[in-house]
């Protein structure tokens, strides 16, 4: 009967996977705006404090998973310079 690899390997190949994955989420999870904060006014706060309003989260409309401005400006240089690139290579 053959059984697997040992259970060491396992751990480290587990906890190499592991890694890199959040690796890669961390990446290319800060290009997305996830959650777009609004904090309130100052007039806001103090009359949910006054009435006790409790913490609560609002799916809006307005969501979106859409690209930062930051993310939005190095794609379109990215694309600016490929499409350069490929207009000297053709000229060759």
């Amino acid at each position: 009967m053959t059984s697997g690899p040992p259970f060491s390997h396992r751990l480290v190949v587990g906890t190499f996977a592991v890694f890199a994955g959040a690796y890669v989420v961390w990446r290319t999870g800060k290009d997305f705006e996830f959650v777009k904060f609004e904090p309130h006014s100052e007039e806001e706060i103090e009359r949910r404090k006054r009435e006790k309003v409790p913490f609560s989260i609002r799916q809006l409309d307005s969501r979106t998973l859409d690209y930062t401005p930051e993310a939005k400006e190095r794609l379109k240089e990215y694309l600016a310079q490929q499409s350069n690139d490929n207009g000297s290579e053709s000229q060759k």
